[in-house]
């Protein structure tokens, strides 16, 4: 078999086969065959329509229900609309309350950290300042001992250098007796 005829078997197997010797679905239907001659809802006694003005309303014209058509259309939109508005400012409420309660949750735990920060560097602080007045007061009084000690040493230098002087003169006096 040859690559044409391949094509054409696999295309035709797509395709729906129809006897043709079978009379269509219009000629079994008048009706169908010409719709323009046929109103378009039954007007027969048996009809399916049950009220006087569903018949009537199935009696105006195309132009007139598509009126009603789209006002009805438009007002389930409209209500689409207000529910869809109704629901996103809801979320948004929603969302709205969740941050707030966050950023609360998150304010007080920096109150808390800022308060047990202050304590901690409060009592380090005074600590510090506890320690630089006591070496104040240490730096004075160490001070005040070497000026103390430094007159101590001055004085004894002096008696010293007196005393080497005086041993100084009893040696000269020794050797000059001698």
């Amino acid at each position: 078999m040859s690559s044409k005829e391949q094509k054409a078997m696999k295309k035709s197997a797509k395709r729906p086969r129809v006897d043709k010797t079978l009379p269509s679905d219009d000629s079994r239907n008048p009706v169908a065959a010409n719709p323009a001659d046929s109103p378009a809802v039954g007007t027969s006694e048996m009809g399916s329509l049950s009220s006087g003005s569903d018949l009537k309303e199935a009696r105006e014209p195309v132009p007139k229900r598509m009126q009603n058509f789209k006002g009805d259309v438009n007002r389930l939109l409209r209500e689409k609309r207000k529910q869809f508005e109704k629901d996103v400012n809801a979320s948004f409420r929603s969302l709205n309350e969740n941050l707030q309660g966050i950023l609360k949750a998150q304010q007080n735990s920096r109150e808390e950290l800022k308060s047990i920060y202050c304590e901690t560097f409060g009592s380090l602080h005074q600590k510090w300042l506890d320690e630089v007045d006591r070496t104040k007061d240490e730096e004075e009084h160490l001070s005040f001992l070497t000026q103390k000690q430094m007159k101590i040493l001055q004085t004894a230098i002096a008696d010293h250098e007196t005393k080497l002087e005086n041993a100084k003169d009893m040696c000269d006096t020794f050797l000059k007796v001698w």
